[in-house]
């Protein structure tokens, strides 16, 4: 089993070192470790547990690093502005040792970064103390009766922003392409495949500093290096003002940006992208699409 399969590295990437696991027949955690990265299955198992002592979802503490646990890992990272990228590093793991020893010291308990059964129990008692559910968890509502930070502000971006970013993309809808590929006055004409150039333009347009790209796979790399790639497993998150990348890992081939997410479904404003009526003409459309792997590789955030 592989714990978490890092994106090829490029200049720029922070490097926290990849953890590459396999469970053999025997049932042996078989490891090929780098520095301070969760390299053993109690190291895995600590891991779980502060993971779902923090309401994350881990799954089983069982010491595999399995699909649950990198989910949780990259919404723990996402929550604290850390590279979310699933795999437990040094940041990560300094990151959520710190959380938990914030909630250990307000339940009044020795502060060590683990969340066993004293710091449960700890928590059940603050909860009744504070008339919350006593579950033992420190979830969100928990944590802010603490006054304790769980969403780092510095990185997530503001409604407002959103709203700017959607705004932006949507007064283009209806630009058309020549037959040549060009975009006639449009600053994201490139006179080629120029999905990539619309929708970084779109969040420069909306004041978000990316520069211009005319690949996907461009995108990606430079999502990666900056810490703003959502993977996969996290589709669900997807948020207006997003750009939304289509394909898999061997093949990002389009981009838009999310108009508005229901239920299952995502609408998706883009550049040369196929008019929904039919027509054959390519331009600036919203349309609606599965918010599935199926369809989607992962998420660029503002």
């Amino acid at each position: 089993m592989t714990f978490a399969v890092r994106p090829p590295r490029h200049k720029g990437t922070a490097a926290l070192g990849v953890l590459t696991a396999a469970v053999a027949a025997t049932g042996v955690l078989i490891t090929t470790p780098s520095p301070a990265v969760a390299t053993t299955a109690s190291d895995v198992r600590l891991v779980q547990t502060d993971l779902n002592g923090l309401a994350y979802g881990a799954g089983a503490v069982n010491g595999v690093p399995g699909a649950r646990t990198k989910a949780a890992t990259e919404s723990f990272q996402s929550d604290r502005c850390l590279t979310v990228d699933g795999v437990i590093g040094p940041q990560t793991l300094g990151g959520l040792r710190s959380v938990v020893k914030q909630v250990q010291i307000k339940a009044g308990i020795i502060a060590n970064g683990t969340y066993g059964s004293g710091t449960t129990g700890a928590v059940k008692r603050y909860q009744r103390a504070h008339h919350l559910s006593a579950d033992g968890v420190a979830g969100p509502a928990t944590m802010k009766s603490m006054g304790i930070t769980r969403v780092v502000p510095g990185c997530h971006t503001t409604s407002a922003l959103r709203t700017k970013i959607v705004r932006s993309a949507k007064s283009q809808i209806g630009v058309t392409e020549s037959s040549n590929k060009c975009v006639p006055g449009k600053p994201y004409s490139i006179c080629a495949d120029w999905c990539a150039a619309f929708a970084t333009w779109v969040w420069r347009n909306a004041g978000v500093p990316i520069p211009f790209k005319k690949f996907v796979p461009s995108v990606y790399d430079w999502a990666v290096a900056h810490g703003k790639w959502v993977g996969t497993s996290r589709l669900s998150t997807a948020q207006p003002g997003d750009l939304i990348i289509f394909g898999h890992a061997g093949y990002r081939y389009h981009i838009g940006v999310v108009d508005r997410v229901s239920g299952h479904s995502v609408r998706v404003i883009s550049g040369n992208t196929s008019n929904p009526s039919g027509s054959g003409q390519n331009g600036v459309y919203d349309k609606t699409y599965p918010l599935s792997s199926s369809v989607f590789y992962g998420l660029v955030r503002p």
